[in-house]
């Protein structure tokens, strides 16, 4: 089996039935979700809390349902839906920063980014997250479930960086 196929050779890609610029700005919102995918899995292999790993797999599938949607792919899947964001993802999303929120400190200063393997790959995370959210903006995706959602797991992210860090032994030092 070939891992290939040349047909990006001369600096174009698909995009929903379609060849465009690999300089386009779908694919590099695309290729930022990519990224974050890539380095959830480098958290993920990192992290040994168990409700942690799984709500990270969670993430995965709906960074995929997202990136399925910005490529037009879910458009041409006839159960389409079932790659849609919603409202259902989004509250499972928004509990999950409130449970790991209530086993932490309020902070009223910056909290450095250090800390153990892998809360800094869940904060590693947060930035690749934020870099995505600003590329789909710039690619123009209006959905608004995904733009919250996007806003909503780099916090998550964060919280989660922090929940990790405490339980990892790591003690938080502030700005």
């Amino acid at each position: 089996m070939n891992y290939y196929t040349g047909t990006g050779d001369d600096g174009k890609t698909s995009l929903a039935g379609r060849r465009v610029s690999k300089t386009d700005k779908t694919i590099k919102a695309l290729g930022d979700l990519d990224e974050l995918l890539a380095f959830i899995g480098d958290a993920n292999s990192k992290i040994k809390q168990k409700s942690v790993k799984t709500l990270l797999k969670t993430i995965e599938k709906n960074i995929y349902k997202i990136s399925a949607q910005v490529s037009g792919y879910a458009g041409v899947v006839k159960k389409s839906k079932t790659l849609a964001i919603t409202d259902a993802d989004m509250s499972y999303l928004e509990g999950s920063i409130a449970l790991y929120s209530r086993k932490l400190k309020y902070l009223s200063k910056f909290v450095y980014p250090d800390g153990s393997p892998a809360g800094t790959a869940l904060n590693i995370c947060r930035t690749v997250a934020r870099r995505a959210e600003r590329s789909l903006l710039g690619a123009g995706i209006s959905d608004k479930l995904i733009m919250k959602y996007m806003n909503r797991m780099s916090s998550l992210f964060f919280v989660m960086f922090r929940f990790v860090n405490k339980s990892d032994g790591y003690v938080e030092e502030l700005l």
